[in-house]
């Protein structure tokens, strides 16, 4: 199970850069290419493409970085790079011999084109200079050691939060906010799949990410959790889309009573939230028995998203009140509607001032 290395100890141990996925597929000499995971590289044109971006985006990642933030992406690259070799074989060990198969190859494009995506959230937003870390693991299926043509023989594990490049007091609480909610998160994914930390799971792949939805003014720093989790075998897998709302000056997550405030405002938001849904989605919800889903899910903060201009908008998951294949719906309850239960610090809240 692999763990987030601490910052000071990474920075001690002075890692460098990874010679080969901090190029292109090309920069390395190909000629010379001596393991099947090398080969692969050099001899498939997606995966050459794939590796390719990966070089341009890790190195515009590390930009502008402070020393520490700088030796925890390159020891996470370097976790990568491990893990990049174990995750598309039969065995999640890196392959010594042979050749990648035709679905290897497109694992493998997969697994290079996550990281690229990781290594795009770092980056200046608003003055603030995030990161990510992140965390990966693969583990052979054993369910799946018996047959060649199994197409999930590892389990895949990535998770990635986001960090804060400061050595400020709120960075500092904010980043510790971040990685305990990912610790939540793991949890949550063992829940579904086993015991223990979700990252033990060796009959399912998961992906979850904690990356800025938005920052309002200097005041609020609100997060979009994004989770998957596939159990080997089924029919799909499962996601869910939930925010996080960090107050920059409390140091801390936000609370509904931030928002609102008076006697009855959770059953007014509740109504207005019911009213909302069948208005924007109608014949598509399944609300024959779920007043309870709506009254949970209307007074959670998690459930918000503050980036409509014109209406507080309300998160449900796949199944909770639609059809799996309907996704995952909103509700935009208007903040005249909701104006009456507002607190006195909410539109601070709204615009980060």
């Amino acid at each position: 199970m692999l763990k987030f290395l601490p910052v000071v100890a990474m920075a001690i141990a002075g890692f460098t850069a990874p010679t080969v996925m901090v190029a292109q597929a090309a920069s390395f000499d190909c000629a010379k290419a001596s393991t099947p995971f090398e080969h692969a590289i050099c001899d498939n044109p997606e995966l050459s493409r794939a590796d390719e971006r990966l070089s341009k985006t890790y190195e515009t990642a590390i930009g502008g970085l402070s020393k520490a933030a700088l030796d925890a992406v390159r020891a996470d690259q370097r976790i990568w790079l491990d893990y990049a070799q174990k995750a598309c074989t039969s065995d999640a060990k890196p392959m010594a011999k042979g050749s990648y198969s035709e679905n290897g190859v497109s694992c493998l494009v997969d697994i290079f084109s996550s990281r690229s995506q990781v290594l795009e959230t770092s980056r200046m937003m608003d003055g603030r200079r995030f990161y990510p870390q992140s965390r990966y693991a693969a583990l052979p299926d054993p369910y799946e050691a018996d047959d060649p043509d199994s197409n999930w023989p590892v389990a895949q594990h990535e998770q990635t939060l986001v960090q804060l490049d400061s050595s400020e007091p709120y960075a500092v609480a904010f980043n510790e906010f971040v990685r305990k909610q990912g610790e939540v998160e793991l949890g949550m994914f063992a829940a579904q799949g086993g015991e223990g930390d979700g990252q033990d799971d060796d009959t399912s792949n998961t992906d979850n990410k904690i990356t800025v939805q938005e920052q309002a003014g200097t005041g609020r720093i609100s997060l979009a959790v994004n989770t998957y989790w596939y159990g080997h075998g089924a029919a799909h897998g499962n996601y869910s889309l939930s925010y996080l709302h960090y107050l920059v000056d409390e140091k801390r997550g936000l609370e509904a009573t931030d928002m609102f405030t008076g006697k009855g405002w959770e059953k007014k938001l509740t109504a207005l939230t019911l009213a909302a849904l069948q208005a924007e989605h109608g014949d598509n919800l399944m609300l024959d028995d779920n007043s309870n889903v709506v009254a949970l899910v209307a007074v959670d903060p998690t459930r918000w998203d503050f980036s409509d201009d014109y209406g507080l908008l309300i998160q449900f998951e796949p199944y909770e009140v639609s059809a799996y294949a309907y996704g995952a719906p909103t509700a935009r309850v208007s903040w005249t509607d909701l104006e009456p239960y507002l607190s006195e610090k909410a539109d601070k809240i709204r615009y980060g001032y």
